[in-house]
């Protein structure tokens, strides 16, 4: 099996943004970050298992390595992408606390979009049915829900749908 192939790749966003392949020495403060993005989330829809968060954090780490979003040169959260059947796959997107609301998920959206239009692919993800704010943000950016499971919303962008504000 062929290990999935990144939707983005290492370099500049913006004047602003980069983004640099994480390494083994970043996993743990992504881990943290990944924790504080996503924990609320998860218990409201099944318990924290932090033996399993910390395996399966682990398995996507090493088979989907995340880049690492720095802003200024200081790490403000971490991306993960895959290009797969015929699309750009959003894997996961956090920020710190401190980066959320300043523009910096808009930049990676639109980022991630514009390659996709390059490359004529949609940008498919998922979101936590418990994250209503995650849902509108990705909304207000033109993805449109495209199934449901127990946990997540599925959700596609194609070119030429709304545009992002």
């Amino acid at each position: 099996m062929n290990a999935p192939e990144p939707a983005l790749v290492a370099g500049a966003v913006d004047e602003t943004l980069s983004l640099r392949v994480a390494d083994a020495l970043d996993r743990p403060i992504l881990y943290r970050w990944h924790v504080e993005a996503y924990r609320a989330y998860i218990e409201q829809l099944w318990s924290w298992e932090e033996d399993w968060q910390r395996r399966d954090f682990g398995k996507l780490f090493a088979a989907l390595p995340p880049l690492v979003v720095m802003r200024h040169g200081v790490g403000v959260g971490y991306i993960q992408t895959q290009a797969r059947d015929g699309a750009l796959h959003l894997a996961n997107i956090v920020l710190r606390p401190n980066a959320r609301g300043q523009g910096v998920g808009a930049v990676l959206i639109r980022y991630l979009q514009s390659t996709a239009e390059r490359q004529r692919r949609a940008v498919t993800l998922k979101v936590f049915r418990s994250n209503p704010r995650a849902r509108a943000f990705y909304e207000r950016h033109g993805f449109e829900p495209t199934g449901e499971t127990r946990m997540h919303i599925e959700m596609r962008w194609r070119a030429g749908q709304c545009r992002q504000r």
